[in-house]
């Protein structure tokens, strides 16, 4: 039996090993990647029919075997091949989460081209403008997007899948490892997204890691036994969006990784979420802290059986403090998890789980392998364990920039390290603590918003002249958003309207839950900026002195 996590990495890491290591440049900083990365995304198509006959894809009552989602797969790339797509190109997602999305992202990978991943919850507005940035020559939309981006000036393509086989056979691109492998949005301080470029390495690094964190657990629990023999097939339900590299990666790459089932959650409903983990057998999940909450508070009055779950993750945003103690309660057989990590970082870069969660709780993870993690103060100079300071990351997981961005790309990769803009400290162990973050974000429900986007939409309103947005936390949902705003003198206010000025290009999450009315210019701080201290410190003391809500 494996002694430490070191004697785990040797054995997972050895020469013919599952995770065989060799030195690459990227970027021209030399370092260690995975020997399977170099492969590119392709290559995990080849589980397609070594799994043939289980099934993949449960959806309702529809489901997919493996040997039905490649034809699905083939028949589409060979549609978008017909249609003039090419390899590099970029061929947008636009759609909820189902077994179109997944077999589109698969059919566009098998032409060579460059899946977009947009936000399917975003306005038609910040949608169009995600496409726009790209210049994706085509659209995969599922009904209800295809409505909403018919004026977007892309050709779009609803699709249709046909699941009989003895079609054609999926595409098997060629990729070098530094090429374009997809493209996820992250919201952006000016209010139009960013397109975060993952390589074919960065890309199969992060789902090289994810798998490896899970084989390092199995290896501490059993020894090399762990490595041996088939294993059961997992069930994954599927509650991040597919546009999320927690969706994309960590489940849905992973299920063909490993040929494990993937069940896609409906619209989030906890009681619906117990029945269908019962009835399907669940024994894999992982959700923002808002969603575990409300599994949690639902399962007595339910009372499904959820004695098939081995696994329960969360992460993403604020941890209320006593989450972790009632997942241990709730479930009682489940390894409990939570790991840190970003778009750019192509997923989790530090994990905990089990025994090293319990005794870490306030611990986002210890580093994962390959990834290099320093804590830097504001000039940049590294600090000791134990210390403050911007969370930096260097490694073959780290994306190549963003797309058509060069200004945000030269401020978030400095000398090959990413620059997070999370505040946190390291122990002399490796774990790594987040305390806050640089950027004025919030993260409400698992969804990043960034408060100026929410102001620049508020000031953009004739009759305010000054906004403020702000988190303030919330037992559910981690944090949830507040907005102050200041009217032009004499102007009226009607809250309903403003919320409707808000819909016309902010999706519907990055809404404040409250909007209040300051009588008063908000205060500011002795360089000139908003005071979000003290407008924090009066929304939790005194609202009704300070301001009239509305």
């Amino acid at each position: 039996m494996a002694e430490s996590d070191q004697d785990a990495v040797a054995l997972l890491t050895r020469a013919g090993g599952p995770f065989e290591l060799l030195d690459v440049a990227v970027g021209g900083v030399p370092m260690r990647g995975f020997r399977r990365a170099e492969a590119g995304l392709a290559s995990l198509f080849a589980n397609l029919q070594l799994h043939a006959e289980k099934t993949f894809i449960i959806e309702g009552d529809r489901s997919l075997t493996y040997a039905e989602f490649s034809a699905a797969a083939a028949r589409l790339a060979a549609d978008l091949s017909g249609r003039g797509v090419i390899p590099g190109e970029r061929v947008a997602l636009a759609m909820r989460n189902c077994a179109e999305w997944m077999v589109g992202f698969t059919a566009i990978v098998a032409c060579g081209a460059v899946p977009a991943l947009v936000n399917s919850r975003g306005s038609a507005k910040e949608m169009a403008d995600a496409i726009d940035l790209v210049g994706a020559t085509l659209v995969l939309a599922d009904d209800r997007r295809a409505a909403m981006l018919a004026d977007a000036g892309v050709p779009l393509l609803v699709p249709v899948l046909d699941v009989s086989t003895g079609g054609p056979a999926l595409p098997m691109p060629t990729s070098r490892p530094d090429d374009p492998a997809m493209i996820l949005f992250t919201s952006g301080t000016t209010g139009r997204a960013k397109g975060a470029t993952l390589t074919h390495r960065a890309a199969m690094t992060g789902l090289l890691l994810t798998q490896m964190a899970g084989a390092m657990i199995g290896i501490r629990m059993m020894g090399a036994a762990a490595l041996a023999g088939p294993r059961p097939q997992s069930v994954t339900l599927l509650a991040f969006p597919l546009f999320h590299v927690s969706g994309c990666h960590s489940i849905f790459l992973a299920g063909i990784a490993s040929g494990g089932r993937v069940v896609i959650a409906p619209k989030w409903d906890a009681q619906t979420i117990l029945r269908l983990i019962e009835r399907e057998g669940v024994t894999n999940f992982s959700g923002s802290p808002t969603m575990v909450w409300d599994l949690i508070q639902s399962r007595e009055a339910v009372g499904a059986d959820l004695s098939s779950l081995v696994s329960v993750s969360t992460g993403g945003q604020a941890q209320p403090v006593n989450l972790l103690d009632a997942v241990v309660s709730a479930f009682p057989r489940a390894v409990v998890g939570t790991g840190f990590g970003s778009t750019e970082t192509s997923g989790a870069i530090a994990m905990h789980t089990g025994a090293d969660y319990l005794s870490h709780p306030r611990a986002a993870g210890r580093i994962l392998p390959l990834a290099e993690i320093r804590i830097r103060d504001a000039e940049g100079v590294e600090v000791p364990a134990g210390t403050a300071g911007e969370i930096v990351v260097r490694g073959p997981m780290v994306m190549a920039g963003y797309w058509n961005d060069a200004q945000a790309t030269e401020h978030a990769l400095r000398d090959g390290w990413f620059h997070t803009g999370d505040v946190g400290m390291l122990d002399v162990n490796g774990n790594l603590t987040i305390l806050d973050r640089m950027t004025d974000m919030v993260i409400s429900g698992g969804e990043n918003i960034y408060c100026a986007e929410v102001e620049a939409a508020l000031q953009q309103h004739d009759g305010i002249i000054e906004a403020a947005a702000f988190g303030v936390p919330d037992d559910r949902m981690g944090e949830r958003l507040v907005a102050v705003v200041r009217r032009s003198d004499g102007a009226p206010f009607d809250e309903r309207e403003l919320r409707s000025h808000l819909g016309i290009g902010l999706a519907g999450y990055k809404h404040p839950t409250e909007i209040l009315l300051s009588e008063e210019a908000l205060p500011r701080n002795a360089v000139g900026k908003v005071d979000k201290r003290a407008l924090r410190a009066r929304h939790a003391h005194d609202r009704s002195t300070s301001y009239a809500a509305t």
